[in-house]
């Protein structure tokens, strides 16, 4: 009785493990299976949306390497260049607060050193039409201007406002008065 059911403990176990491990097909290229699953698993409809359509740039021919005029009728034609959008490299009515101190450690534009306060560095917002490393020039009504560079962020200023040290503040008027309106910011 104890053989008989050592053997049959033996066959079930093993038709279990023969049901449970599946089977291996192999498939015709380009019928790619999802691991252990002999179904494809990209429909042939979805096939053509799951390759990258980036567009091969076609290749310069050499004028040595053609023989016949006829043989550039047949070059690919030229890829139009992406317009990318552009924001705006002027700003009139623009905002000029100042920061100092600790406030000027760690910039957030990669790679840019540390200002102090006399450098003639600026922070931005995250919506201004100037970027990290962009070099703007700041004028008011008065005639006076100074070229500040883009080393960080501001998080608290709109896209019309420029924080910068205090050496670039003091080009305009005496920290006591804290904000400068009306200036006009232009990148260089």
């Amino acid at each position: 009785m104890v053989r008989t059911t050592l053997i049959l403990s033996a066959l079930l176990a093993g038709a279990v493990s023969g049901a449970l491990v599946p089977q291996h097909e192999t498939l015709a290229p380009g019928r790619e299976t999802h691991i252990g699953t002999p179904v494809q698993h990209i429909s042939p409809d979805m096939v053509p949306l799951s390759h990258p359509r980036i567009p091969v740039a076609p290749q310069a021919v050499p004028h040595d390497a053609v023989d016949e005029p006829s043989a550039l009728v047949n070059a690919p034609a030229k890829l139009e260049t992406r317009k990318h959008h552009s924001k705006a490299k002027k700003v009139n009515g623009g905002k000029v607060t100042y920061y100092y101190g600790s406030q000027l450690l760690n910039p957030a534009c990669p790679g840019a050193p540390t200002p102090s306060d006399s450098s003639m560095t600026a922070a931005i917002s995250f919506d201004s039409p100037f970027q990290c490393g962009d070099r703007v020039r700041i004028s008011d009504p008065q005639g006076k201007h100074a070229v500040v560079t883009v080393v960080d962020r501001c998080a608290g200023c709109t896209w019309n406002w420029i924080d910068v040290t205090k050496g670039v503040f003091q080009v305009f008027s005496d920290l006591d008065t804290g904000v400068l309106t009306d200036l006009t910011m232009t990148k260089q």
